[in-house]
């Protein structure tokens, strides 16, 4: 299901990979005017059904017997409140927030969505202050994707009483002594934190030499696999690997540590073993 400032867009795929895709306006004057009368048909608005944005949807998930929305796409922010809509919505498995979204209505749709779903990718950052984006991430989300550049507002210490499970951050600035700093609260912390799962994508010049000496990190064979498994059914329930360093914090909580340098930038795994 897609959101843009003048339509919905519903996809309902069936068995054989059939798809039928439906639209609705939220005014007529905006409504494709299309010779193609079974393509228009489709098209719908509430002069030609009669239901308003919400009813539509509902009626959609009815006649489909669909019990679940696997995708939706926030791309617009309408003139007309279709925040009621998404009350319509039992369970969503993943929501992504565009750049096209103002702030206001991203920050709505979020509080009534994030109660039925399981993972949210941002393309733009809706916090205005760094209160509520620590606020947010205390909730209990599995898998948080944050694609906006250049990123300020995050600082490692979020981590260490974040509640989600896999986080993956891109194009962070943060310096080897930011991680270096974060690692040794690591290790000193005594927080139950959820996190499981930590992916960062830098432009620093991050790599092992900022392990700190008393993590006492040992390197794992970069020719043997290792398997780590989620508590939960994330977008995998699994995720192989080779090498990595393995560290232990002082209460005997176990994490493993993994750089790549690829292409300029610096990607990091740092996963925290059950």
């Amino acid at each position: 299901m897609t959101v843009k400032s003048d339509h919905l867009y519903i996809c309902v795929e069936f068995e054989m990979w059939i798809q039928i895709g439906l639209e609705y306006y939220f005014y007529t004057e905006s409504a494709p005017q299309l010779v193609n009368a079974m393509f228009q048909k489709r098209a719908f608005t509430h002069k030609n059904s009669g239901l308003s944005a919400s009813q539509w949807v509902e009626r959609v998930l009815d006649v489909t017997n669909c019990e679940s929305i696997d995708q939706l796409d926030l791309k617009g922010s309408p003139q007309v409140d279709v925040c009621d809509t998404f009350g319509k919505l039992q369970n969503i498995y993943k929501l992504s927030i565009f750049k096209d979204c103002t702030t206001s209505f991203a920050k709505k749709a979020l509080e009534i969505i994030l109660p039925v779903t399981r993972e949210i990718t941002f393309f733009r950052i809706q916090f205005e202050t760094r209160e509520e984006f620590q606020t947010f991430l205390k909730s209990n989300l599995n898998y948080l994707t944050i694609n906006a550049c250049y990123f300020s507002m995050f600082t490692f210490d979020d981590l260490l009483v974040t509640n989600i499970l896999k986080l993956k951050l891109r194009e962070v600035k943060l310096s080897s002594t930011d991680f270096s700093q974060f690692l040794t609260k690591w290790f000193h912390s005594k927080d139950n934190s959820r996190l499981e799962h930590l992916t960062l994508c830098t432009l620093g010049g991050i790599n092992e030499t900022c392990l700190p000496e008393v993590l006492n990190a040992v390197p794992f064979p970069v020719n043997e696999d290792r398997m780590f498994c989620y508590s939960k059914q994330l977008d995998t329930s699994t995720n192989t690997f080779r090498g990595g360093y393995d560290i232990r914090r002082a209460d005997g909580k176990k994490a493993t540590i993994k750089f790549v340098s690829l292409f300029g930038r610096t990607y990091i795994d740092f996963y925290v073993w059950p």
